[in-house]
């Protein structure tokens, strides 16, 4: 009985110890030191862990791990980020460079036409438009 009441209590404190982290905004990320990325890298696994099926965790987590430069983690995170959040055009943006960086050409030409689909500005879609005129060449 005393392990069942202990599991209980922990089952129960981790939602709010993952809430008690603040996970930082997008413009926070980007003015973190490396160690305070390596961190929120840390913060947003644990909360992924209590919500697999939050596609913005994983779209904050890609952009860490870009700034980290671990590109491939980078791919799988946005790539699970594209599944939960397929009409997120910066999703998409970040695959097709990442997808361009290691010479996947037809994943970056997908990737591109996703972020083209669902770009909210023109500056997006004629970014867009340009790395898709780049890999037809």
């Amino acid at each position: 009985m005393k392990y069942f009441l202990s599991a209980v209590l922990l089952c129960c404190s981790l939602p709010a110890m993952a809430q008690a982290n603040k996970i930082p905004s997008a413009a926070e990320i980007k003015s973190q030191t490396p160690a305070e990325l390596a961190k929120t890298a840390l913060d947003l696994e644990q909360a992924l862990v209590l919500q697999p099926g939050n596609g913005e965790l994983y779209e904050k987590l890609g952009f860490v791990y870009t700034r980290l430069h671990r590109i491939d983690d980078a791919q799988k995170a946005f790539e699970s980020a594209a599944r939960l959040e397929p009409k997120e055009p910066i999703i998409h943006y970040m695959l097709g460079l990442i997808y361009e960086k290691k010479g996947l050409k037809p994943q970056a030409v997908a990737a591109w036409k996703a972020c083209l689909d669902n770009a909210p500005n023109d500056h997006m879609r004629e970014t867009a438009i340009k790395h898709l005129n780049n890999l037809k060449q």
